[in-house]
């Protein structure tokens, strides 16, 4: 019996086939969609604070930054204060040397005993006669002075006033220290006035604070204001310029003098210091040393130069004194090294 050949297989219906394959798919996408659990990918887990921070402690490698920081900021600041502690090292003044040679030499104990001495050395009364005689005349019945060296005065009904001259050696001029007159006795006030047009002085220096001339005051001695005038039985008095300072500075007026009869006039610059305390010390040093440097400075030749104070030695002898050592001071320091006061010291 002959064989029968094995049946072909059918191949599928490529419809039925279709159907199958598209329904497989849908199993499929429904499985990668929104299949079982077991077969989806699971998401991945934000990390939460307290697991990091768990994370960052058991970890040997992290730094921790405050502790980092803190060591920083520690050996800054110990370098920042081993900088202020370092001590800073001073400037050594250029004339130091030669003030400590002077201080020295000077020799305290020395002075202090050579200035006892001359307090007690009392004034020779029987040279005093005229001042004697003219005792009404005087602010002040403790400062005398000399006849032999008194100031004269001309072409007045009395030839006194309290007024020495001074001889400075090495200083051409003569310097006047007077008293200041009293200013309410119109005579005084015309005898002061006419030794400074008689010996010609273009420089007076008036050593006076406000309170210490009341009722009358300065004003009684010449005008406050410029353009205003005295008379003193007959002597014009003219204030032709006023320059008004600070406390700490000199005032100055142009004084125009002209007698009655005369038709020259004499212009004279009066320098008005009120910082100087009575029996005391100035409130400023620049001011007295400025003024003993513009005496130093001898500008009008052989015009006698006058320095009034309201005793009439004491204050004006103070600034005469200051003059010498100031120009023996400026001779004996080189220019250089010498500074001289300035307006504002």
């Amino acid at each position: 019996m002959k064989k029968q050949p094995p049946a072909a297989k059918k191949s599928p219906n490529t419809k039925t086939n279709n159907k199958r394959r598209e329904a497989e798919c849908r199993t499929e996408e429904k499985t990668a969609i929104g299949g079982p659990k077991s077969r989806a990918i699971p998401p991945k887990k934000q990390p939460s604070k307290a697991s990091i921070s768990a994370d960052k402690k058991g970890s040997s490698t992290d730094v921790k930054l405050t502790k980092s920081r803190s060591n920083v900021n520690t050996a800054y600041d110990k370098t920042v204060t081993e900088e202020k502690e370092k001590p800073k090292k001073k400037e050594k003044w250029s004339g130091e040397e030669a003030a400590c040679k002077f201080t020295k030499a000077l020799n305290s104990v020395n002075m202090k005993e050579e200035y006892e001495e001359i307090q007690k050395v009392s004034v020779q009364s029987e040279r005093c006669k005229i001042w004697q005689a003219h005792s009404s005349r005087n602010r002040n019945p403790d400062y005398k002075c000399y006849d032999d060296n008194r100031v004269i005065v001309q072409m007045c009904k009395s030839d006194y006033i309290n007024g020495t001259k001074i001889n400075v050696p090495n200083f051409a001029p003569l310097v006047y220290l007077i008293q200041l007159p009293k200013v309410e006795t119109v005579d005084a006030v015309e005898e002061f006035w006419r030794v400074i047009f008689q010996e010609q002085c273009q420089s007076l220096h008036i050593i006076a604070r406000s309170d210490e001339l009341q009722n009358p005051g300065i004003e009684k001695l010449f005008a406050q204001e410029s353009g205003a005038y005295l008379y003193a039985n007959g002597f014009f008095i003219n204030t032709r310029k006023v320059e008004k300072k600070d406390s700490g500075k000199a005032d100055v007026f142009v004084i125009e003098l002209l007698p009655e009869g005369c038709s020259n006039s004499v212009m004279c610059t009066v320098y008005m210091h009120t910082y100087w305390k009575q029996f005391g010390g100035p409130d400023r040093f620049g001011a007295q040393i400025k003024a003993a440097q513009h005496i130093a400075k001898n500008e009008h030749g052989s015009s006698p130069t006058v320095i009034a104070s309201v005793n009439g030695a004491g204050r004006n002898a103070a600034l005469l004194s200051i003059k010498k050592f100031n120009e023996k001071a400026t001779q004996s320091v080189p220019n250089s090294t010498m500074k001289h006061p300035t307006e504002e010291s």
